[in-house]
């Protein structure tokens, strides 16, 4: 497997010289760093001292005394003293425009208690000038505050009158919506549950109470305002400004229709995009809910998408929802009440789409949660496989939450990623939610990180931002330690499942940029490869597993350009 050997190799101490091959003696560097502990992160995980840059490209990895042959007087040069300098890091499953756009409007993410998340509504309210028909919007509104059946639409009428509102939960699976948004999307006591969706409903008038889970999130979706072309690039711009504040310097965006693609294609052609991005297309957006065949015209026009830092070789495919809410597709029912939530695809359908997409050379990019999504998902893999031969498509499947024990192995053999977003992999209020409606042996089985990579699974990484932090050195601790990475000790999720510090680093970084076919220029440092560096105030390496979180981000450099810089 081409991107496996990028998670076993034994780390090597290299601080005398690298190599410099190909590069013309005589030439000057534009940035040198010095005296650092440089992980290369090449395939013998080695160390250096020093860097040298020219035009966004690594001329030398070595030691300070080989660095000062590329020193002249326009190089700029940073003493390191002994920080660590690293490749940048690659989130494999982030949605940063929506998350750009949670940062620029009404934001509920400051807790998990309902009357504090009450009174950032009303905060919302009473700095925003919203005129008396105005759509509120905002979200990251935390499913454990309400419970399982989700929140009610009386708080947002009492907080905003008759104004329609919707806000979007931090899973991005669930939307809280007031009556007047309700009424305006025609969702009433005879509404049906579109495919793949829920409209959750008052058990005894029928009414709908606010909560809308998957697609029929979309009925409301249909009638709010699209946001204009300027606040599309400011959320934009926000979400990229965070992205380098925490050292990404690549990343996918998983799930945009062509409409939601043109802030990014805007900012590739203006020079704005401040980072390597790969968009998962989908016809539908960002929504769960089923597309048809529309996804092959789309993915004919990605050429016409595709410019300088941004690509669109990807294909963004729902299988099912999020196990909290019993909207995951499941190869046993529920515990709690022995339902299931089917998959919003077939077997038969799953196995067409993939292979006529394959087929096209792009890579799929699933949602797969539940275990009986994730084998219909490999299965669907593997049909392609049969009927198209091997390919370079590079899939990925992201999430994977409750994965089958005989299906683990089948991520190796079919070159099929594992997109986990490790920061859930500890005890958490989700964590005990899902234990009562799966059960407690089925939760003790939750993301199976160290299991898929020892049965020769590739391992990349994912934030999900905004669901989750967009800092990967939240998920790397907790990869490592499968502990709350913001307390001291605590409980552990199966500690069997623990990672090895240079085998998840590998995740974010050499391993992502296989995925995104970015392994020829960026994952590692090395010579000939462009400079996405980032700087780093302590030494992984050097510093106990639970303090990883702790260490921050000093520069971001993103083609050989500072991108970021810490105060």
């Amino acid at each position: 497997m081409q991107g496996k050997q990028a998670g076993k190799s034994i780390v090597v101490i290299l601080t005398a010289l690298v190599s410099a091959c190909g590069v013309e003696p005589g030439i000057i560097a534009d940035r040198v760093f010095l005296n650092g502990g440089v992980y290369t992160m090449d395939e013998e995980h080695r160390w250096a001292q020093a860097v040298a840059i020219k035009d966004g490209e690594i001329i030398f990895v070595g030691s300070n005394e080989g660095a000062s042959d590329f020193i002249g007087e326009l190089t700029q040069f940073t003493d390191l003293e002994g920080k660590m300098l690293m490749p940048g890091f690659i989130d494999s499953h982030t949605h940063i425009l929506s998350g750009g756009s949670s940062l620029n409007r009404c934001n509920l993410r400051d807790s998990n208690d309902p009357e504090r998340i009450r009174q950032l509504l009303e905060e919302c309210r009473d700095t925003r000038n919203y005129g008396p028909d105005d759509w509120v919007l905002g979200g990251q509104w935390q499913l454990s505050a309400f419970g399982p059946e989700g929140p009610n639409r009386q708080v947002l009428d009492e907080v905003f009158g008759n104004r329609p509102a919707s806000f979007l939960d931090s899973f991005g699976h669930n939307s809280w919506v007031s009556t007047r948004a309700l009424e305006l999307s025609g969702i009433d006591a005879g509404t049906e549950n579109p495919v793949g969706g829920v409209i959750v409903r008052d058990a005894e008038s029928g009414e709908a109470t606010g909560t809308l889970r998957e697609s029929a999130m979309t009925l409301v979706d249909e009638v709010t305002p699209v946001a204009s072309a300027r606040q599309q690039a400011a959320d934009l711009a926000t979400g990229l400004a965070e992205a380098a504040r925490f050292g990404i310097t690549a990343f996918t965006e998983p799930g945009l229709s062509a409409a939601q693609l043109a802030p990014y294609v805007e900012a590739d052609q203006n020079r704005t995009l401040t980072a390597r991005v790969l968009v998962s297309l989908t016809p539908i957006g960002t929504s769960v809910a089923p597309f048809d065949e529309s996804v092959y015209e789309l993915v004919e026009q990605r050429e016409t998408f595709n410019g300088n830092y941004l690509k669109t070789d990807s294909v963004k495919v729902f299988m099912d929802g999020v196990i909290e809410t019993k909207t995951s597709y499941m190869l046993e029912p529920y515990t709690d009440d022995q339902s299931n939530f089917e998959a919003l695809y077939d077997q038969d359908t799953a196995n067409e789409f993939y292979q006529k997409l394959d087929a096209m050379g792009v890579q799929v990019h699933t949602h797969a949660i539940g275990d009986g999504a994730i084998r219909r998902a490999l299965n669907a893999y593997q049909y392609a496989l049969e009927q198209n031969g091997p390919s370079d498509s590079r899939h990925q499947i992201a999430h994977l939450q409750l994965i089958d024990p005989a299906d683990i192995p089948r991520f190796g053999e079919l070159n099929v990623a594992a997109d986990f977003q490790p920061l859930w992999a500890y005890p958490d209020q989700y964590i005990d939610l899902a234990v009562t409606v799966v059960g407690q042996e089925r939760v003790d089985r939750f993301y199976p990180i160290a299991s898929i990579d020892a049965t020769g699974g590739l391992i990349i990484g994912g934030s999900d931002w905004s669901v989750s932090s967009l800092n990967p050195l939240d998920a790397i601790e907790v990869a490592v330690t499968r502990q709350d990475p913001n307390a001291t000790g605590g409980r552990i999720h199966q500690e069997s499942e623990r990672m090895d510090l240079a085998t998840i680093l590998d995740a974010y970084t050499r391993n992502g940029a296989w995925v995104m076919k970015l392994d020829d220029q960026v994952g590692s440092i090395e010579v000939g490869k462009r400079a996405d560096l980032i700087v780093l105030d302590k030494n992984l390496f050097d510093i106990p597993t639970e303090d990883i979180n702790t260490s921050k981000v000093l520069v971001t450099m993103m083609d050989g350009k500072i991108i970021y810089q810490a105060e």
